[in-house]
């Protein structure tokens, strides 16, 4: 059996081991071979993109060389690029997809791949099985023969110029100009360098930019938005008496935000007043879509402006899906990834930082004092979130509750029951969800009510009903 499977988000392995040159070799043979058995007697376009990860660049290049043998025409951008601006790229460059070399939010000592689809979207998984047939097929007897690459089919593309513009078109720079914030952006060694930090300095708005260059070891953190790898952000808004700062991961489709006392707004917390925002001032049409593991302030909002709210699994995936399909405006997943459905509907951190700016700069408020308003109209829920190993045990005891065959919660009422992906227990003062990660071995426990002891107390419950 093949070690390249495809997860929740894209395939990753630990560099020299599972992850190696032969390994791309044959993922890109199979999916050149996959994609020409689709197109039939089509001209087959592809953009191959990679991260600051070490080496993500001489995959991408050995890829591209690969595909140009297999007469498969190969556009490549002039530096590692933030994954919303290849996926515009792949629209309106008409290419048939996308593969990206990034771990995402992972240890530099492990790099990855991620296949997206002619719409710009991760693929999905009916999608990344076919790949995963084929590498099945072809890797036991699979044989190099260096070759120089057919360079007639392997050119360049510019991705951040149409990106720079779209985003232009989307953000009300003049009323973030007018705000007058002092902004701290920080990069994280990330694809996300010169595009955030460009679009704020272009448009006249002041800015100091921290972790803005390529670093493949990212400077001992991991390149992901969360409160523990933005602690150097935090440190440099207090230091420098900040407004806000604003951070992207490694792949520029998630973002960070910490206040002005340095402390991390999550996801949870930020998107309800901006999905009001986006509703209420800028007249966005549709419906919502959310994970099953996002906050249900956003159902209250929703609510309340009779919007539909449509929930998917975890993974980015099922919300880009969802979205084309209900026609919804947005999609929201905990992690800090949210999209608008606009030409492309993929998650993208560069455009939700700009969106909290602009948000903050029309209300002309603080973001604590953004909370308090809103916190008035609808109360503050509580998450909290905890993870396990993943063992043989406990992974039987998740596939019982699954299957409503082991013992459920005791202490809270169960309302109801709803297994989109895991077990997620309704209460009446709120709710908890037990899931495996798609992309870690571990299970996930997340909760939410009305109290942070509240919140904690269903996560211990979550623990016993898996077994400490």
């Amino acid at each position: 059996m093949s070690v390249i499977r495809f997860g929740t988000d894209g395939w990753r392995a630990r560099m020299g081991r599972d992850f190696s040159f032969r390994n791309v070799r044959i993922f890109a043979r199979a999916y050149g071979r996959l994609m020409r058995r689709r197109h039939p007697g089509r001209d087959l376009k592809i953009i191959v993109n990679f991260d600051t990860r070490f080496l993500s660049s001489q995959f991408a290049q050995e890829t591209a060389r690969l595909f140009s043998l297999m007469g498969i025409e190969t556009m490549l951008p002039n530096r590692d690029a933030p994954l919303p601006a290849v996926a515009l790229a792949v629209v309106q460059k008409n290419c048939l997809g996308a593969v990206n070399f990034t771990a995402s939010f992972n240890k530099p000592i492990f790099n990855g791949i991620k296949v997206f689809n002619q719409a710009g979207a991760p693929a999905m998984p009916s999608e990344t099985a076919l790949i995963e047939d084929e590498i099945d097929r072809i890797a036991p007897h699979f044989t190099f023969k260096p070759r120089y690459a057919n360079n007639a089919l392997i050119g360049s593309v510019d991705v951040r110029t149409p990106y720079i513009s779209y985003i232009e078109e989307v953000i009300d720079f003049s009323k973030i100009r007018s705000a007058g914030m002092s902004i701290v952006v920080d990069n994280l060694f990330g694809a996300s360098r010169d595009y955030l930090d460009y679009l704020l300095s272009h448009n006249g708005i002041e800015i100091h930019s921290i972790h803005n260059f390529p670093y493949a070891s990212f400077g001992g953190v991991v390149p992901s938005c969360d409160r523990d790898n933005l602690r150097d952000l935090a440190q440099t808004v207090r230091d420098r008496g900040a407004d806000i700062g604003l951070a992207t991961d490694i792949d520029g489709d998630r973002f960070g935000i910490v206040d002005t006392q340095g402390r991390f707004i999550c996801a949870n917390k930020i998107m309800p007043p901006l999905i009001e925002y986006l509703i209420s001032v800028r007249k966005m049409d549709g419906g919502i879509v959310k994970s099953i593991s996002t906050t249900d302030t956003i159902n209250r909002v929703a609510d309340y402006y009779l919007r539909k709210v449509h929930v998917t699994p975890v993974g980015f995936k099922y919300l880009a899906d969802m979205m084309r399909r209900r026609r919804s405006f947005i999609g929201v997943e905990s992690t800090n990834g949210a999209s608008l459905n606009r030409t492309i509907t993929i998650k993208d951190g560069i455009l939700f930082n700009l969106l909290v700016l602009e948000m903050l700069a029309h209300h002309k408020l603080d973001l604590t004092r953004l909370f308090d308003h809103f916190y008035q109209k609808f109360p503050p829920l509580y998450n909290h979130e905890a993870s396990m190993p993943k063992t043989s045990e406990r992974a039987s005891k998740l596939e019982e509750l699954v299957q409503g065959r082991g013992d459920g919660p005791s202490g809270y009422p169960v309302r109801d029951v709803v297994k989109i992906d895991g077990v997620k227990y309704l209460f009446d003062d709120g709710w908890l969800l037990l899931r495996e990660s798609g992309t870690h071995d571990v299970i996930r426990l997340y909760s939410e009510a009305s109290t942070r002891k509240k919140a904690r107390e269903m996560v211990r419950l979550g623990r016993m009903l898996l077994g400490q």
